[in-house]
């Protein structure tokens, strides 16, 4: 049986923290964007940052994937041009998908093993459902959500439906995190002087 991953709050905190900064040198707290945009900003004309489309035979799309290929500073986004255009059109899940593959990013996973980070649905007795194998699998699904919705999630009269459907992401993931972020062991974490760290800037 597979053990269940946990967060400690101090990590769940740095985590929290790297993804808003990167979220606030994207755009302003209030405002949200889809995934694909994001994506689409992030490549350069030089060729150090590009989205690599492919077509699969996959007809369901829980079955579609992303992955992300970091080497140096050369980023590679490998995505199901279909899981693509759905982000476009506002599908949660596509958008919750690529947002997890910039956390592996921003979370600097690609260091530790260069190997393509893929975000993977599971079969099980509910049907299919994300239960993030690796404690990066779960990390990068938390990031996904602080980088979509960012300090909204600490915002006590936002419901977490409305805010999903604002920030293009997983609805059950929003619940999560603002369970989380709104716990007082988390606040008092979040409101500890740190020292100040180097931040992977896309």
């Amino acid at each position: 049986m597979q053990k269940d991953q946990t967060l400690t709050t101090r990590r769940a905190v740095e985590v929290f923290e790297e993804m808003v900064g990167c979220r606030r040198s994207y755009c302003a707290d209030m405002n949200f964007f889809r995934m694909d945009e994001y994506w689409e900003d992030l490549c350069d004309e030089e060729g150090r940052w590009k989205i690599k489309a492919y077509r699969s035979k996959e007809t369901q799309d829980f079955k579609r994937k992303a992955g992300v290929i970091a080497l140096a500073d050369r980023v590679t986004l490998t995505v199901d041009e279909r899981l693509m255009e759905n982000a476009k059109r506002g599908c949660k899940l596509s958008n919750f998908i690529l947002a997890h593959e910039a956390g592996h990013l921003a979370l600097n996973h690609h260091a530790r093993g260069a190997i393509t980070k893929n975000f993977q649905l599971f079969s099980g007795p509910n049907g299919m459902s994300n239960i993030p194998p690796t404690l990066e699998e779960l990390e990068a699904n938390y990031a996904a959500v602080f980088l979509q919705c960012g300090v909204e999630l600490l915002n006590d009269s936002m419901d977490p439906i409305q805010l999903a459907h604002r920030a293009f992401t997983d609805v059950r993931y929003v619940k999560k995190a603002q369970r989380m972020v709104r716990l007082d062991v988390f606040k008092r974490e979040l409101a500890r002087p740190r020292p100040k760290h180097e931040r992977v800037v896309f």
